[in-house]
C-alpha cells in the first residue's frame, strides 16, 4: 500500500512541518500541518491551516494510510474522487458482498453513460 517514495518521505525526521490532507473532515477541516513530532511513542500532532488551535493528534500509522490521510493539500474535487474507493474498503472489510459490489459498480457506469447520453442531445 506505500510505495518507497512514501517510506522515505515519511520518516519521522522528515514529518516537521509537513503539509497533510484528510479525505475526511476532522475537527470540521481537511487541511492540516505537522506542529509537533513525538519520535518516542510515534505520534504526530497536527494543526487545522485555517484554525491553529483545532489539534488533532495521531500515529504515524494512520498517517501512512491513503485512505484517510494525503500528502500536501489536495483540492476538494480531487479528495471526492479518492471517496469513491471507499467502494473498495467496504468490500475489503467485508461490509458488502462481491456481488453487491459488482452490482454498485454496474449502477455507477449506467448512470454515467445516461449524463453521457442526455448531454449529447443538447
Amino acid at each position: 500500500m506505500i510505495n518507497n517514495s512514501d517510506r522515505s518521505s515519511n520518516k519521522l525526521s522528515r514529518l516537521e512541518k509537513s503539509k497533510w490532507t484528510s479525505l475526511k473532515k476532522i475537527n470540521g477541516w481537511s487541511h492540516y500541518e505537522v506542529l509537533n513530532v513525538d519520535k518516542k511513542n510515534n505520534k504526530i500532532e497536527l494543526f487545522a491551516v485555517c484554525e491553529k488551535e483545532k489539534r488533532v493528534t495521531i500515529t504515524k500509522e494512520q498517517l501512512k494510510n491513503k485512505l484517510i490521510w494525503r500528502r500536501g493539500w489536495e483540492p476538494r474535487s480531487s479528495r471526492s474522487n479518492l471517496l469513491q474507493s471507499s467502494l473498495l474498503k467496504q468490500l475489503i472489510d467485508g461490509e458488502i458482498s462481491k456481488k453487491a459490489a459488482e452490482n454498485e459498480v454496474r449502477q455507477k457506469v449506467r448512470r454515467k453513460a445516461e449524463q453521457k447520453m442526455i448531454k449529447k442531445d443538447y
